[in-house]
């Protein structure tokens, strides 16, 4: 075998190794769901919590069958969530929906689920539920917010 052919060997086997490398260090988040209908099965009526994997930070969230969402991460904030192009969207009250940010949906077994994106920098967010969609509210996040999930009055 010549030399060039040993360096394109070497070449192909590099990327490769790499990018399996790659795959085995990033944990799984699950089978990705991406049909709208199925977002939104998963989700409208239903309570998620769990934990924000970067920071350990605990979070809640209320998906009002309105597409209105009570999102409880620190205080609770009012929300938007939709479905586009295959992910799940949501856009906050506290910077004037001005905002949205679309995530990627994976679902385990175990009926939990993951949202994965990245910030304005290019970092990620990995929001993952401690278990499958509860049914309703049992955090009460509808009775403790000013709102709930009726749309704001209009001005």
């Amino acid at each position: 075998m010549g030399w060039t052919a040993m360096l394109r060997a070497f070449a192909v086997l590099f990327i490769l190794g790499t990018g399996l490398a790659a795959a085995d260090d990033a944990p799984s988040l699950g089978q990705p769901i991406t049909d709208p209908a199925e977002i939104t099965r998963r989700m409208a009526g239903n309570t998620l919590s769990g934990v924000l994997k970067e920071t350990g930070d605990p979070w809640a969230e209320f998906y009002c069958d309105t597409g209105r969402s009570l999102y409880e991460f620190g205080g609770i904030n009012l929300g938007k969530w939709w479905t586009e192009s295959g992910q799940v969207c949501f856009a906050y009250e506290y910077n004037d929906y001005q905002q949205p940010r679309c995530f990627a949906m994976f679902s385990k077994p175990d009926g939990s689920l993951s949202f994965f994106a990245h910030d304005d920098t290019g970092a990620p967010m990995t929001f993952v539920s401690n278990g499958p969609p509860v049914r309703g509210d049992p955090l009460h996040l509808e009775e403790r917010a000013l709102h709930g999930c009726a749309l704001e009055p209009s001005v």
